[in-house]
């Protein structure tokens, strides 16, 4: 299982695009895993054949994990779980594989032979049908010969079989009476369906916890009146129409962010253990809305790249983050975040600051409303935002500081081209 991101510590198979028997070149993708932070796509390191397929489509193994043995076409591997269990002392060492396997898969303790057998038995589990099995104290090799699995492995359905019909089942610990303090945990209702979530979800649950219990934040708010910003934006992509290239108006929020935040060292920097860490640049992240979760695709280096520059690359993130093709690079590093739930219609929200970064501009809808322009009554295009800061790294008069320079250069959008 390889590292797909900085902070992965398990990845889920969402599914291999190669099978057993199946060639492959250097660069090719061989599967699609599922990390905390989004699905990434595995490429193979160099040419071969994918001889065994040890984790299968939605298995979980943990980082460094054997997942498959890859090798020459018809190059023969001998039987071997994905994980070694320890053998007791006074049990000899299991066999080594044959010469065509790859020497990190090693197999699991043999079961006892059959009499007049002296070739002991080895045993395939899956990961996660191991990890049940060692919870719930059940001895696998009960189910040597039983795995419902390709090629007899032991896969989770049959540890559920097995702990379902065994006669000393584990006894089930007593419930954990709530805390005084907090509300009771119920139980799911009738008809209510429960789902594992997947890592990203547990990655975002845990960030998300861990941000709001430790980081002091506080909010600036402010109204930009964006009437000037949208006729740019008009001005820009009837201009841009025989190209095919467009900006939206998160491509104005964006540049006008990245622009401030060079402007505001102060305001962007990152509390990293007693140190304040100044970023050159300003890498800005883009929160992009899955059908289940979040992913924030990070922009790099935006405050040297022009507006349309950002609206192309803009535009390809977004676009690969929902078809799960982000590199590991384009989803770290990030020193800003713009989350944008404008075309939702939310008229005002406040956003979770993303550790290390320090601050998180959230951006409301914008709605049309009278306003007073030189004494007199006007129909004014007014947006709501409001900027999340991290009390470590700046305080109240930077994070307004830097607002008011992100509102300056929406309202006189020419800046945006500087």
């Amino acid at each position: 299982m390889p590292r797909l991101s900085d902070t992965m510590e398990e990845g889920r198979i969402g599914r291999w695009l190669k099978r057993e028997g199946d060639s492959f070149r250097e660069g090719d993708v061989i599967a699609e895993i599922e990390t905390d932070k989004a699905t990434m796509e595995f490429q193979a390191y160099d040419d071969g054949t994918v001889l065994r397929i040890i984790v299968d489509d939605g298995e979980t193994a943990a980082l460094g994990a054997p997942i498959a043995i890859v090798g020459e076409a018809g190059e023969e591997v001998a039987d071997a779980p994905a994980e070694k269990e320890p053998a007791a002392a006074a049990e000899p060492e299991p066999e080594p594989a044959t010469s065509g396997s790859d020497p990190n898969v090693a197999a699991a303790p043999p079961a006892p032979a059959p009499q007049g057998n002296g070739k002991a038995e080895v045993l395939r589990v899956s990961p996660i049908a191991r990890r049940m099995a060692d919870t719930a104290g059940l001895d696998l090799r009960s189910l040597a010969g039983k795995g419902s699995g390709p090629d007899g492995r032991i896969v989770k359905a049959d540890v559920e079989r097995a702990l379902g019909t065994a006669e000393q089942a584990p006894e089930k610990p007593a419930p954990v009476e709530p805390p005084a303090t907090g509300p009771a945990v119920s139980a799911p209702a009738e008809g209510d369906e429960v789902r594992e979530l997947s890592p990203m979800l547990k990655a975002v649950a845990r960030r998300m916890t861990e941000s709001k219990t430790t980081v002091p934040h506080f909010y600036v708010s402010s109204e930009i009146d964006m009437t000037r910003a949208l006729q740019l934006r008009k001005e820009l992509n009837e201009a841009l129409a025989d190209s095919g290239e467009k900006v939206s108006v998160n491509d104005l929020i964006v540049r006008a962010s990245a622009q401030a935040l060079v402007q505001h060292p102060q305001a962007h920097r990152s509390y990293v253990d007693g140190t304040h860490v100044y970023h050159a640049h300003a890498h800005v992240g883009i929160a992009v809305a899955l059908d289940d979760g979040l992913i924030v695709p990070v922009l790099r280096d935006a405050d040297t790249k022009s507006l349309r520059q950002i609206a192309v690359e803009a535009r390809d993130l977004a676009e690969r983050a929902r078809a799960g093709k982000l590199r590991q690079r384009e989803i770290e590093g990030g020193t800003f975040t713009v989350s944008n739930m404008g075309m939702l219609g939310v008229s005002a929200f406040a956003a979770i600051i993303n550790p290390p970064e320090s601050t998180i501009l959230a951006v409301s809808a914008t709605i049309q409303r009278p306003v007073v322009r030189d004494g007199a009554v006007a129909v004014g295009d007014i947006m709501s935002v409001t900027l999340s800061c991290d009390h470590r790294a700046c305080s109240g008069a930077d994070g307004a500081r830097l607002l008011q320079t992100v509102k300056r250069h929406l309202e006189a959008p020419t800046l945006l081209l500087a």
